[in-house]
């Protein structure tokens, strides 16, 4: 182990250098993306690190990124500033980004740890930046930031698609299945009526049908939707049952504050003005192992305690 020192101007340096980054984010005027500094974030500074986190949400594609910038000194790894990608809170756009991220002579790619992807400043400009005043600091760290995030904005959108005529099938299928369980489906304290003529069944990364859940004394009518959302912009994904706070507004708070976990779904409540209920990963795995008679007793299931526990969240709200 090394001695230790204790240089008050040292350590007074890290305040000076989150200062000017906040400062060059901000000035970045992009054609490509908006920034947006996070500064108060939990994880912003650490043992080893030392930064912010960003916000970059791409202006034509709309793709968003959340950004760590910032010094990293974790002595197993690379030193210096950093632009991180996590696959944690950025996992719909994360494999884009490595597979297509292009060189620029602005940063150097480091791929040396599976779940944290850094563009760093190379060191002979970490060099030359650190002997500047702080109006060329800034201008420097204005540079790296707005070409690194740039490159990553442009990685995440050139993925690309990739469709075929089983998928579009199946598309169809999943739909009918939806149709088929919201039919069918019989709660212990909840009733359905599926409203097909809504415009909203169908959307540009949502598929499923809107329906009215009422409990059987016909007390409330909640306005609700089944079916499968699939942005690749946003997350979570996956199949769920929701209330939104728009068709629900004199309702929708005794919905949102008491609904509670349960085994078959994961309770999304991330967005304030919808209560979104998902399918866990282990029984969709168990749904997409299972034949179709399986399969729609296993969505019936999952819709059943969606609603019941919807309906219940309600009247908990009514005490």
């Amino acid at each position: 182990m090394e001695n230790l020192s204790f240089h008050v101007k040292e350590f007074q340096s890290l305040h000076r250098f989150g200062d000017e980054l906040e400062i060059a984010i901000k000035e970045i005027d992009s054609t490509a993306a908006d920034f947006e500094v996070i500064r108060d974030a939990g994880d912003c500074i650490g043992r080893h690190w030392y930064g912010l986190r960003c916000r970059v949400n791409g202006k034509k594609t709309g793709v968003s990124l959340y950004l760590h910038v910032g010094l990293i000194y974790f002595p197993s790894t690379r030193h210096g500033l950093m632009v991180e990608l996590d696959e944690q809170n950025n996992g719909a756009v994360y494999s884009a980004v490595l597979e297509n991220i292009k060189e620029r002579d602005a940063f150097e790619i480091n791929r040396a740890e599976k779940e944290y992807f850094k563009l760093f400043m190379p060191d002979a400009v970490f060099d030359e930046m650190s002997a500047q005043s702080g109006e060329g600091q800034v201008a420097m760290l204005k540079s790296f930031v707005q070409n690194a995030a740039e490159a990553m904005i442009e990685a995440a959108s050139l993925e690309g698609f990739t469709i075929s005529l089983r998928q579009m099938a199946n598309a169809l299928h999943m739909v009918n299945a939806f149709d088929k369980v919201l039919q069918e489906v019989d709660g212990a304290v909840s009733s359905v009526l599926v409203n097909y003529d809504d415009k909203d069944n169908f959307g540009q990364y949502a598929s499923g049908f809107r329906y009215y859940l009422s409990d059987k004394e016909n007390n409330v009518s909640l306005y609700a939707y089944f079916g499968a959302i699939y942005s690749y912009k946003k997350q979570p994904a996956g199949i769920f049952a929701e209330v939104d706070w728009f068709s629900n507004q004199r309702e929708f708070d005794r919905v949102f504050d008491h609904i509670e976990k349960c085994d078959s779904y994961d309770l999304s409540i991330k967005e304030p003005k919808f209560v979104k209920l998902f399918m866990t990963e282990k029984l969709t795995e168990q749904f997409n192992h299972s034949d179709y008679d399986g399969q729609i007793e296993i969505l019936k299931a999952f819709l059943k305690d969606c609603n019941d526990n919807m309906i219940k969240a309600w009247r908990k709200g009514e005490k």
